[in-house]
């Protein structure tokens, strides 16, 4: 397997590009609540099709489709594919165009990848991607290099969950995932989410964009709700040959029920590269962190937590990193600022004021309450829009999952 990863080597080199594609004042306590950087999704039908319907959320520049399919994952990929063909089209053509751009790397190096991950890859993501394709007109071969690009790079993120005493005033769970990666190759301009109703498995929500069918930011039905971060501590042992990380993310939210089911289901996986991940759960009322690679898989509580140092110290009811393992730049502030707010963490909290003062979440960056079934979404600036760059300082969008959830 180390050989395999060795012969593949030159796939680093898309990782600069990879980054491209997905790389304040204090506000005082009393006026968090009436933040003006939060608006209601309010969703606006535009088109429907046999397996799909498709919606406008949000307001402004800030707004965010929303597609709803069910079915077969061929059918629901070709309803997906007929809705948002325009979006489709343009999101791989400027991911393809991207990479040769500014790499030179040639495309037969992704699929290499997909050569080495087709074997573990479960068949309804492989069905799903042959549906967007006969649905959108992309060549399918495009449609699966883009979808790899994410298992070809190196992602630094930033995460916490809290819950109990540090989320007291009212008891919610609550959980960040942000993307943190340059945002200058416009990918952010054709945002997502699709809500599923697959045949087999449960409702679920892959927050993403157009032509993504992995899953990096996501909730489902069952209350569970995944984050997830780059890391190299076992990065010798990497290899391709194991189910791309965003699929392994993704069929916990498909099929998983607990947050126990979900971590017993990557123990079992046949993982790739090492990643931090985030698994709440918001029946049991927490969320662990593990951190995994090809070999070794460890599970972190809020009592359990590591590594301890000067600027990553545990706090009780919450699990936390910032932007990996280790990172005192991004851990420090963001272990201050948890236990500033410590007893008052929620949503307003952390939009306001954690993530813009951390400086986390430049892509993407989603807050979940797990315990109400409320999901906040903002994204980065694209090119033809205007305001802040970041998406940790522009509108968050706030969806109730728990009506987005009923077809």
């Amino acid at each position: 397997m180390q050989s395999q990863k060795r012969i593949l080597a030159p796939i680093i080199l898309i990782s600069m590009v990879a980054a491209l594609l997905f790389s304040c004042e204090r506000i005082p306590e009393n006026n968090l609540e009436h933040s003006n950087k939060i608006v209601r999704a309010e969703l606006h039908k535009i088109s429907e099709t046999e397996h799909g319907a498709l919606w406008m959320a949000g307001q402004g520049e800030d707004k965010i489709h929303v597609l709803k399919v069910w079915g077969t994952p061929e059918e629901m990929g070709v309803a997906y594919g007929q809705l948002l063909k325009k979006e489709i089209t343009d999101y791989i053509a400027n991911v393809i165009n991207a990479m040769v751009r500014e790499e030179g790397v040639p495309l037969e190096q992704l699929d290499a990848v997909y050569a080495a991950t087709k074997p573990f890859m479960p068949k309804h993501f492989l069905e799903e991607m042959q549906g967007i394709a006969r649905g959108s007109g992309v060549p399918l071969q495009n449609v699966i290099r883009a979808n790899l690009i994410g298992e070809a790079s190196e992602w630094h993120c930033s995460l916490f969950g809290a819950w109990g005493d540090a989320t007291a005033a009212d008891g919610h769970l609550y959980q960040l995932r942000a993307l943190d990666y340059e945002v200058n190759a416009n990918i952010q301009k054709y945002p997502l989410i699709v809500v599923y109703f697959p045949e087999e498995g449960h409702p679920f929500a892959n927050i993403t964009w157009s032509g993504v069918v992995g899953c990096i930011s996501g909730v489902s039905s069952e209350r569970l709700a995944i984050s997830e971060i780059g890391d190299d501590y076992d990065k010798d042992a990497d290899t391709f040959a194991g189910i791309p990380f965003m699929f392994l993310l993704r069929d916990i939210l498909q099929f998983d029920t607990s947050q126990d089911e979900a971590i017993e289901r990557v123990k079992k996986a046949p993982r790739t590269t090492s990643l931090l991940y985030g698994i709440g759960d918001g029946e049991f009322g927490q969320l662990r962190g593990l951190q995994t690679s090809h070999t070794l898989c460890n599970v972190f509580d809020a009592d359990n937590l590591e590594p301890v140092t000067p600027t990553h110290q545990r706090i009780k009811d919450i699990v936390y990193w910032g932007m990996s393992w280790d990172v005192p730049d991004y851990d420090g502030p963001l272990h201050d600022k948890l236990v500033e707010h410590y007893g008052n963490i929620n949503a307003q909290v952390t939009i306001n004021d954690i993530l813009p003062t951390v400086g986390t979440g430049s892509l993407q960056a989603v807050v979940y309450d797990l315990t109400a079934m409320k999901i906040w979404v903002a994204n980065a600036r694209a090119d033809d829009e205007s305001g802040p760059l970041e998406a940790y300082n522009r509108t968050f969008v706030e969806f109730d999952m728990n009506e987005m959830f009923v077809r």
